[in-house]
Formats: C-alpha cells, structure tokens, sequence
C-alpha cells in the first residue's frame, strides 16, 4: 500500500476502510491487519467521524475533535486533557455542550 496523503482520521473511519478494503479482496498487509483488530477491540464510537465533524463545526481543531472522537470522553477532566492543542481556555458551558455531543453521537 502507498502513501498518498495523510490526515487525522477516527477510528471509525480507519475501520471503515480497512474493512472495505478486505471486503473488495485486497490482501491487507500484517500492520494493517494489526491496526484492524485493534481498531475493532479499541473502537468507543461507532460514528466517529459524523462526532468529529460535528466538534469541528463547534470551532474545535481537527486533531482535537479526532482525538475526542477515539476516546470518547465521559468527564470534564478528560475533556481537558484532549484539549491540549487549542490556543484557547474553553468555559465550562462550552465543555459541558461538547460532552452532549459526544453522548448523543456515541451512547452505544
């Protein structure tokens, strides 16, 4: 497999593509075939990448908004923590609404 671009992506949508790619008959290679069953055992977030985008629309960064979509943060201390790469202290309304977010993407 090449390497053509690279981004931030959830869990979700690597798991997405891995398994189209097995689906399709491509023959994954031993770390992608890791990356899958971790993936798989590691995944909180079945909607992932709609929740990122949705923190993205919220003003969120988009390593920030990835990073809380593949742990799903449940706690205001959590939260804090994935916010390490934003310029900007957030309120605790704004945190409290993106915990909303992230419960009513990921309720599973």
């Amino acid at each position: 497999m090449k390497v053509i671009a690279a981004r931030n992506a959830t869990y979700a949508e690597v798991r997405r593509i891995l398994e189209g790619l097995s689906e399709r008959g491509v023959e994954l290679e031993s770390i992608e075939m890791r990356v899958l069953d971790y993936i798989r055992r590691f995944t909180k977030c079945g909607r992932g990448d709609e929740l990122a985008e949705e923190l993205g629309k919220m003003g969120l960064s988009e390593i920030t908004a990835v990073m809380i979509a593949n742990i799903v943060p449940r706690d205001l201390d959590t939260l804090r923590i994935l916010l390490i790469f934003e310029s900007k202290t957030f309120e605790n309304e704004f945190l409290n609404n993106v915990l909303s977010t992230v419960n009513a993407y990921c309720a599973e």
